[in-house]
């Protein structure tokens, strides 16, 4: 197979950007369409600017989550974004792509659209019942995108723009959940090897044909009869098929959009059963898991120059609030232990590896994960990131001091559970974030959101101060950067399946300003940010804390029971 270019790796990447994008693009301009939500733009006496007041009015959607998709296609590039008066002023008009896209998008997305629900049976027509009820549905949309979904080429450049655009988010509305279900069933790392007949793939024959149909479309497979192989191109998605991961995985939240936007938007989070609804949690953490091993040997710098210091200068422990099923605690153990003079006494001089989360599926997996890894010394516990103080208390009962451990956190900051503001008068701070910020619903203005970032942030400062606090971190870009990047960065897709889902993502440089308002200080030797342009939207930082601890603590206990009670 002829080796793929850098050239080529980028343009793949583009298409899997573009595809992320549709499956928060396609169903949010359908609802917004349906209900009514570009009349105001599009109208004979249209001003070229439109209060967000005026579109609550007319759609009767829910304020919070209008906002998100709005600012959604303004990092789409579809509309322009204008905030005054501390964002209590928020504004759209209709960019020229805009213009050229919103009369004919919306029909073309709701052929995606109606085939979401569906998406989450995939897995099972590939390789569960060998049920056939799928098949037409995707021979269809299959055959649609090979026909470049009825588009007719365009002579005018934006237009050019537009459709381009347009057919690669419908293309993923299909290729984005079939890459992460051929992945993690193996058949992508097999076709990596070289061709295969389709029947040794196992699963339904027809289906898994179409499949292919589909991936040939975007040049990333090749079928010859009943032998498939990948391009170059193919070979390069497949190893980065975990992109996919996180965003597939709120499909389930993407079927529910129009209740989020224009109905009772308190729809139920977790079932009785205490299953997610909104989000497919084994993919997501799937996808995260894939994703996260690029920034790895930036943490393992950290916890190598950490546990070489003297012994009396090293932490007793590592505790990772939000640990998942642990997989960042045992990648981070075995770094110490194999890479480390600490690793060389763990006999005489144990580490002891705290896992803290709030979920109970998460808290079992951890403990079998840390059995595997061989970790001698671990103790899992219930956890809320919001509590620091009850992390330190039932640290206590353990025998454990919260201060003799390294505290470490993967993308879970901007996955707080919202705790409103206590004693805050709005408009007091001038907000910096471009970011749509919503809570069932209903709408947190930007400056409330710093606000409650920064004292998020004080509230762990005392009780990192003695070993300090890596936290990788997910950020969102200004739309209108986004917009003229879309070949180049994932944010479109993370403004929706983490704007409608209420997790609150700050640009990086608010962030770490709200990092050093909360006392915090960033080792710069080991900041990191992906990619290392005005694009990043992941970082990496070892924080210490920068005020006296004891009084750090004073104001941070109080905080926390004004805020959480």
């Amino acid at each position: 197979m002829t080796p793929i270019t850098d050239a080529g790796k980028a343009g793949v990447r583009a298409t899997v950007f573009h595809h992320l994008a549709g499956i928060a693009m396609a169903p949010t301009t359908k609802a917004l369409s349906e209900r009514g939500g570009f009349d105001l733009f599009i109208a004979a006496d249209a001003p070229e600017w439109v209060d967000l007041e005026d579109i609550i009015v007319h759609t009767r959607g829910n304020r919070g989550y209008l906002r998100v998709a709005l600012r959604l296609l303004a990092s789409a590039g579809w509309l322009r974004q204008r905030v005054e008066r501390n964002g209590r002023l928020v504004s759209y008009a209709l960019t020229e792509e805009g213009r050229t896209a919103v009369p004919w998008a919306p029909p073309l997305y709701s052929q995606a659209v109606a085939f979401l629900p569906k998406t989450l049976f995939l897995e099972d027509a590939l390789f569960g019942r060998q049920d056939d009820a799928l098949l037409p549905s995707l021979q269809d949309l299959v055959a649609k995108a090979s026909g470049r979904w009825d588009i007719a080429p365009q002579v005018d450049p934006v237009a050019a723009k537009i459709a381009d655009q347009v057919r690669r988010h419908l293309d993923g509305v299909l290729v984005g959940p079939l890459m992460v279900i051929l992945a993690r069933a193996g058949v992508l790392a097999r076709l990596e090897q070289g061709p295969v007949a389709v029947a040794e793939l196992g699963g339904n024959a027809a289906m898994m044909a179409c499949v292919f149909d589909l991936l040939a479309t975007q040049g990333w497979a090749e079928r010859t009869g009943e032998v498939v192989e990948l391009t170059p191109q193919g070979a390069y998605a497949a190893q980065i098929a975990a992109a996919y991961g996180v965003t597939v995985s709120y499909i389930p939240m993407f079927t529910k959009l129009n209740a989020l936007l224009f109905g009772n938007p308190r729809i139920p989070r977790v079932d009785e059963s205490g299953i997610e609804t909104m989000v497919d949690r084994g993919t997501n953490v799937w996808g995260s898991g894939g994703a996260h091993r690029t920034y790895f040997n930036k943490v393992d710098e950290i916890i190598v120059e950490l546990f070489n210091r003297p012994l009396h200068l090293q932490p007793r422990g590592i505790c990772d609030m939000g640990c998942g099923d642990a997989t960042f605690l045992a990648h981070i153990y075995s770094v110490v232990r194999d890479r480390t003079e600490r690793g060389a006494v763990l006999d005489q001089h144990p580490l002891t590896l705290v896992g803290a989360d709030v979920n109970t599926v998460a808290r079992r997996a951890s403990k079998q994960t840390l059995r595997q890894a061989g970790v001698r010394s671990f103790h899992v516990i219930n956890g809320d990131i919001n509590r620091p103080a009850q992390l330190a208390s039932d640290l206590e009962k353990l025998g454990l001091d919260v201060h003799d451990f390294l505290h470490i956190r993967s993308f879970l900051d901007h996955n707080r559970p919202y705790v409103p503001l206590a004693s805050y008068i709005r408009g007091t701070r001038r907000s910096r974030s471009t970011g749509a910020f919503a809570h069932v619903g209903e709408e947190i203005l930007a400056d409330e959101q710093e606000e409650n970032l920064v004292r998020h942030l004080r509230r762990w400062a005392p009780y990192i101060g003695r070993f300090g606090l890596i936290a990788l971190e997910l950020h969102t870009l200004p739309p209108d950067v986004t917009a003229a990047n879309l070949d180049k960065t994932p944010a479109v897709a993370y403004d929706g399946t983490h704007g409608f889902s209420d997790q609150y993502l700050i640009e990086l440089p608010i962030f770490l300003d709200c990092a050093r308002e909360a006392d915090l200080h960033a080792d710069r030797r080991f900041q990191a940010a992906f990619p290392p342009s005005k694009l990043a939207t992941v970082s990496i930082n070892f924080f210490t804390a920068r005020t006296d601890r004891a009084d750090t603590l004073a104001g941070a206990e109080r905080d926390t029971m004004l805020e959480i009670g």
